[in-house]
Order: C-alpha cells, then structure tokens, then sequence
C-alpha cells in the first residue's frame, strides 16, 4: 500500500507526537520506537531529528533518548489549532 507523501510540517508533528506518546507510554522515547511510530526510514529519521533537534523542538539526552522542548510543545499546539481552523472553513 502507498502512502500520500507527507509534507516537512506534518513530519515534524507525527515526529513530535510520537516522541510525546512513547514517553507517555513507555517513560522514555528511543529513537527506533519513534522511527516505527512516525513510519520513517533510519535515513530520513536522523535527517529529521538532527534538523529538529537544530531548530531547537527536540534534544537527545546523552543515553540518546529524546525529549521534545517547549519550542516542539508549542509547534504541537499550533499546528493543531491550524487543522482545527482548516477543518472549519472545509479546506
């Protein structure tokens, strides 16, 4: 089965969200659960998390667990609220 590609926002909230619900789940969130639960190959994985982490949304602690930042929170929020404001005018 294929999947629709998904857009760079969109990759960092499945991203982020996955991170937020592993540690949820599981008290930590390890790289590999992340890269099953966002459906990313290992290369675009570290692709994305290194370019995460330089935009300051996530950090590795030195074990090489990930945290999301308030910055990654804050992403999470809006761009919920922005799919609820699409929703609502029916894009």
């Amino acid at each position: 089965m294929r999947h629709e590609k998904r857009h760079r926002l969109q990759l960092y909230y499945d991203i982020l969200c996955a991170i937020e619900e592993d540690t949820f789940r599981n008290g930590d969130a390890r790289p590999t659960r992340i890269q099953h639960y966002s459906r990313l190959s290992y290369d675009k994985m570290v692709n994305h998390f290194e370019e995460m982490e330089g935009k300051g949304m996530i950090q590795r602690t030195q074990d090489g667990l990930l945290t999301i930042t308030e910055k990654g929170r804050k992403f999470v929020q809006q761009y919920d609220e922005l799919i609820t404001l699409i929703e609502s005018v029916g894009l």
